[in-house]
C-alpha cells in the first residue's frame, strides 16, 4: 500500500481513473524530495499543491462521504 494518499486506492472504480498515476506520481515527488542534492523545499511544495488539487478532484468526482469513509477504511 503506498504510503502517500493510500485512501485514493479504497475509492470505487478509481481503477478507471487516473487518480492512482496522479497520487503515484506525489508519492514519487516526496520520495525524490528526501534525497540528497534535491531541491526538497520547492518539491514538497509542488507535492502538497498536487495532493491538495487531487483530493479536491476526488471529492468532485465521488462523494465528500465516499472520500471520507475510503479515509477511514485506510486509517487516514
Amino acid at each position: 500500500m503506498n504510503a502517500v494518499m493510500p485512501w485514493i486506492g479504497a475509492l470505487a472504480g478509481v481503477a478507471a481513473t487516473d487518480f492512482l498515476a496522479r497520487r503515484d506520481r506525489i508519492e514519487a515527488m516526496t520520495r525524490l524530495a528526501r534525497t540528497p542534492g534535491a531541491a526538497s523545499a520547492a518539491l514538497l511544495a509542488e507535492a502538497y499543491v498536487a495532493a491538495c488539487m487531487l483530493e479536491g478532484d476526488a471529492k468532485a468526482h465521488w462523494s465528500i462521504d465516499e472520500v471520507e469513509q475510503a479515509r477511514k477504511a485506510c486509517g487516514s
